[in-house]
């Protein structure tokens, strides 16, 4: 799970933003939505966080923040040309010399037979104000916590590189020579089959998202109805939740065609099967996002989703943060992160799981948790206190 997300200067981020997960000790005891973290039982994390705010006020920038920073240490070894479109600064000019710094707190392990430990990733990517294409690394750091304070795995300051002892990696060693500009020291390492990096970028590489680049991922259904067509026991998962939402639904099969996979769905008191693309768009928003929260329920990983409530009616995002919250489906620690529109939400959730994003005209992003608003109470309508505009963060008129 994340303990805590900074990020400067990135995209309508200007100043630093910091957000820290970790549930106030004056938070009541028993909330199935708190979790102990794995890695120090003293420190409770919510399962599910959520982010509101008005449209274009930066919330899809704060996920976004996340996977770039992971989808860099993951594959940027071999998609490093991609990287101008990952990281851009505040577009504004005083910013566009500045780095863009993302520093991501998270708990994992350094290998399977190890305990559970908290890990701190920064990055820093500088930026070439004649040539927003051209990114390098300015700096670049895995630091880990196994007795409470800091040490660390890797540091990079440019092209001079610092290993710790226990990375398994001598700080002489030849391979970082096969370290580029703009490829990450994990990316680069696990391709040359560096033992704690290959393991690091599986632990990190179980961590799902529906977010890409500038927005949600738009696949071809054939895409991800392989996932179904390779995972039979996905499939029958979902399936079951199908058949449990009461939708008439009875399940859903994969086939293959000239084209490629499609889906075929079978409705109760039908004769005929119904094609995928004729259902309605919550059920096709469901069946589309569902891989993402069952690999990250069975693996323990993390579920960045943006637009969690679209199409979705409202009664049925309580079942999906049940999940999450329920210690039997939820058995591996798994958390959601997710951006939604729908007020309706707030009421389901804790102020402690509550992010702000607002971005006055002007102005760049400013993000806050709900739970550091003076005198709010927790017996209260959070929607209510929303849309009135007590809590900040609504769309202005005009």
């Amino acid at each position: 799970m994340l303990y805590k997300v900074t990020t400067e200067n990135f995209f309508s981020i200007a100043d630093v933003q910091e957000m820290s997960f970790v549930v106030p000790a004056n938070a009541p005891k028993g909330l199935s939505c708190f979790r102990n973290s794995c890695a120090d039982k003293n420190v409770r994390l919510p399962t599910i966080i959520g982010f509101f705010g008005a449209n274009a006020s930066g919330k899809s920038t704060i996920l976004r923040a996340i996977i770039s920073s992971m989808t860099f240490a993951l594959h940027s070894f071999d998609q490093g040309d991609h990287i101008s479109s990952w990281f851009q600064p505040y577009r504004q000019e005083d910013w566009w010399d500045k780095p863009t710094k993302i520093v991501i707190e998270f708990e994992g392990r350094l290998d399977s037979d190890m305990p559970f430990i908290r890990f701190r990733y920064e990055l820093h990517i500088a930026h070439r104000v004649q040539d927003f294409s051209n990114k390098a690394v300015l700096y670049e750091a895995l630091l880990y916590a196994p007795k409470g304070k800091y040490r660390r795995l890797f540091e990079r300051e440019g092209q001079n590189f610092y290993f710790g002892n226990e990375f398994g990696i001598s700080s002489s060693s030849e391979k970082k020579n096969s370290i580029r500009t703009n490829a990450s020291v994990l990316s680069t390492l696990a391709k040359l089959n560096h033992h704690q990096s290959i393991y690091l970028n599986q632990f990190i590489g179980m961590w799902q998202t529906n977010i890409i680049g500038f927005g949600r991922v738009q696949q071809k259904n054939m895409q991800w109805l392989s996932v179904y067509a390779q995972d039979k026991v996905c499939l029958e998962r979902l399936n079951r939740e199908l058949r449990r939402l009461d939708i008439g639904l009875e399940s859903m099969s994969i086939e293959a065609g000239p084209k490629g996979y499609f889906a075929k769905l079978n409705h109760i008191g039908l004769g005929d099967s119904v094609f995928l693309h004729e259902e309605s768009a919550g059920t096709r928003r469901f069946i589309e996002i569902f891989p993402h929260l069952h690999y990250a329920l069975e693996s323990g990983g993390i579920a960045v989703i943006d637009e969690l409530d679209t199409d979705f009616h409202p009664l049925l995002i309580p079942e999906l943060f049940n999940w999450f919250s329920d210690l039997n489906r939820n058995a591996c620690g798994a958390q959601l992160l997710f951006t939604a529109n729908n007020p309706t939400v707030l009421d389901e959730l804790e102020k402690e799981q509550i992010f702000l994003v607002e971005k006055s005209s002007g102005q760049s992003t400013h993000v806050y948790c709900a739970r550091d608003i003076k005198g709010l109470r927790r017996d209260l309508s959070l929607m209510k206190k929303y849309l009135s505009g007590e809590l900040g963060a609504v769309p202005h008129m005009g």
